[in-house]
C-alpha cells in the first residue's frame, strides 16, 4: 500500500512540475509596437462623406434573377460612384468589369516572380425587414453622419471595408508607392446570396488567366471588444479557416384528411419528431486547427488559473471544449451545428396536411465533410417515412497556418495600427465569398480590421447598422499600412 501511495505521490509531483513548467515557460506570441495605447487618428471628413454616399446607394442583392435584373441600375450607379470618387485608382490600375457588375482591379508589381495578392470586399447588402424600419434611429439607406457614427446598411457589411480599401489605395498612389508584388482589388455583387454570379465570375476569370494568389484577404472576423471571455483587451480575430455548410430538407408524405378524425400519427407529427431527434443529438465537440491557434495565441494573455489550463491543453482539452460549448458563439467554434430554419406544413386549421417539409442548415467544422453530416442525419432520424434530401453544399475550407507569411503580415500591420490589441487566429463560422477562390490560393484570411462590440456585431444584417468614425479611420489606416508592409514582406517571402 505504501508503495502504491508513493507511486501516486510521485506521479502527482511530476504532473505538477510539468504543468508548472509549461505555464511558466509560456511565451507571448504577440508583437509589440509602440506604447500599447490606441492611436488617435485625425478624421478624414472626405472619407466619411464617401462612405456615407456609398451607403445611400441601395445595392440589395437577390437570389431571384428577375429581382436582380431590376436591381442592376443601382449596381451600375455604385460602380459609377466608385469611378467618380476614386479617379486616381481607376486611372492608375488596370480596370476589368466582369459580368457587368463585378470589379477586378490590377495594380501591377515590379517583380513578376512574386505570387500576386488580392484584397476582396463585396458591394451588395441584405434587405431591410419592413417591420423593423421604424426601429432604425436613422433611415437604413440614409448614410446619416450623426453621434460619431456613419449609419446605414453596409456600414459594416461590407461597404465599410470596400471604401476603406479604396481610400487606402488613393493614399498610397498619392505617395507614389510602387508595389513589388502585383495586387488585385476585387468586389462582387451578390455575396449575400451566395456569390454565384459575383465572386464566382471573378474567380472564373482568374482561372482562365492562370492566376494563383499568395495572399487572399476577405471580410470575416473583426477586432472584438469585450467579446472574448476573460480577455480585457480588444482581440483582432483573423479567420484562418471557414466552416462549410449543408442544408438538408426533410420531407414526409402521409395520408391527411379532416382534423375531426386525426390518425394516431400524422405527417407533421413524424416531421416534428425527426427535427427534434436531430436537435437533441448534437455533433461531437472537436478542436479544429484554427481553434488550436486561437488557444495558443491567447494562452499567455489569460489570467490564472486559465493560463495554466490553456498552456496544458493536452491535459485539459475536454475541459476547454466543455467551457466553450456553454455559449452559443463558443459552441459554434467547437462543434458542427445544425438548426431548423424553414418548415412548410398545412393550408388551414381544419385540414391535416399530407405533405410537409423542413430544412435544417448545418455549419460544418474543418475536419468533417458534408457527406459525413448527411450520413449522420440519416442515422439519427432512422425513419423510412422521412425522405432526406441534401441541398446545396460547401465543404469546410482548408486551414491557413498561423506561421504563414500572410498571417505574420496581418499581425505586424495590426500591431502597428492597433498597438493596444491582441491578435489571434480563429475560425470563421459564417460564409464568405472566399469559398469561390479556394483553388486559387493556399493562404486565405478573413478579417475586417475594425473594432466591434456585441452590439455592433448584432447590427450586421440587423437594426441600426453603423460604424464609429474613429474606427473607420483605423480601418483605412490598416489597409494603407498593409499595402506598404506588403512590399517589405514581398522581398523576404516569395511564396
Amino acid at each position: 500500500m505504501k508503495k502504491f501511495l508513493l507511486f501516486i505521490l510521485t506521479v502527482l509531483v511530476i504532473l505538477t512540475g510539468i504543468l508548472a513548467f509549461n505555464t511558466l515557460s509560456l511565451k507571448s506570441k504577440q508583437l509589440i509596437s509602440g506604447n500599447g495605447v490606441a492611436l488617435q487618428l485625425p478624421v478624414d471628413e472626405k472619407a466619411v462623406e464617401h462612405l456615407s454616399r456609398a451607403i445611400q446607394i441601395n445595392t440589395i442583392s437577390f437570389a431571384d434573377s428577375l429581382k436582380m435584373a431590376d436591381a442592376l441600375p443601382r449596381f451600375d450607379s455604385f460602380i459609377g460612384f466608385l469611378k467618380s470618387t476614386y479617379p486616381l485608382v481607376f486611372n492608375s490600375l488596370e480596370d476589368t468589369v466582369i459580368g457587368g457588375r463585378n470589379i477586378l482591379l490590377k495594380w501591377k508589381g515590379s517583380d513578376s516572380s512574386l505570387p500576386p495578392a488580392i484584397l476582396y470586399a463585396h458591394m451588395d447588402v441584405v434587405p431591410i425587414e419592413q417591420n423593423t424600419i421604424s426601429q432604425w434611429k436613422h433611415a437604413p439607406f440614409s448614410g446619416q453622419i450623426a453621434d460619431g457614427y456613419i449609419w446605414g446598411r453596409g456600414a459594416l457589411d461590407d461597404k465599410g471595408s470596400l471604401v476603406s480599401i479604396f481610400e487606402a489605395l488613393t493614399r498610397c498612389l498619392q505617395k507614389g508607392l510602387k508595389p513589388a508584388r502585383t495586387i488585385y482589388i476585387a468586389s462582387g455583387s451578390d455575396e449575400e446570396v451566395g456569390g454565384k454570379t459575383g465572386a464566382e465570375s471573378i474567380a472564373s476569370y482568374c482561372r482562365q488567366n492562370k492566376l494563383h494568389f499568395g495572399f487572399y484577404e476577405d471580410e470575416g472576423l473583426m477586432i472584438a471588444r469585450g467579446v472574448v471571455p476573460n480577455i480585457k483587451k480588444d482581440v483582432a480575430l483573423i479567420g484562418t479557416a471557414e466552416k462549410g455548410y449543408l442544408t438538408i430538407e426533410l420531407m414526409v408524405d402521409m395520408p391527411g384528411g379532416h382534423s375531426s378524425k386525426p390518425q394516431k400519427e400524422t405527417a407533421l407529427d413524424v416531421l416534428v419528431k425527426a427535427v427534434k431527434k436531430v436537435h437533441d443529438k448534437p455533433f461531437e465537440k472537436m478542436v479544429s486547427p484554427s481553434t488550436i491557434g486561437f488557444i495558443d495565441y491567447l494562452a499567455c494573455e489569460m489570467p490564472m488559473p486559465l493560463k495554466l489550463v490553456f498552456a496544458n491543453k493536452w491535459l485539459f482539452k475536454s475541459l476547454i471544449l466543455s467551457e466553450y460549448a456553454k455559449t452559443d458563439a463558443g459552441n459554434a467554434l467547437v462543434r458542427t451545428t445544425g438548426v431548423a430554419t424553414v418548415m412548410n406544413a398545412g393550408l388551414q386549421d381544419n385540414v391535416i396536411p399530407t405533405k410537409v417539409s423542413a430544412k435544417i442548415n448545418f455549419r460544418i467544422l474543418p475536419g468533417q465533410s458534408t457527406q459525413q453530416v448527411a450520413e449522420k442525419v440519416k442515422e439519427i432520424i432512422d425513419d423510412s417515412r422521412v425522405q432526406i434530401i441534401s441541398g446545396e453544399r460547401v465543404e469546410p475550407s482548408q486551414s491557413t497556418p498561423a506561421n504563414s507569411w500572410g498571417f505574420k503580415l496581418l499581425q505586424k500591420t495590426s500591431a502597428e495600427v492597433f498597438p493596444d490589441v491582441i491578435v489571434a487566429p480563429s475560425l470563421m463560422i459564417g460564409s464568405t465569398d472566399s469559398k469561390h477562390f479556394a483553388d486559387l490560393t493556399d493562404a486565405t484570411y478573413r478579417f475586417f480590421p475594425t473594432r466591434m462590440d456585441n452590439e455592433a456585431i448584432g447590427s450586421i444584417h440587423g437594426i441600426n447598422e453603423r460604424i464609429k468614425i474613429p474606427y473607420f479611420m483605423e480601418t483605412i489606416r490598416f489597409y494603407e499600412t498593409l499595402l506598404n508592409n506588403m512590399q517589405t514582406f514581398s522581398a523576404e517571402n516569395r511564396k
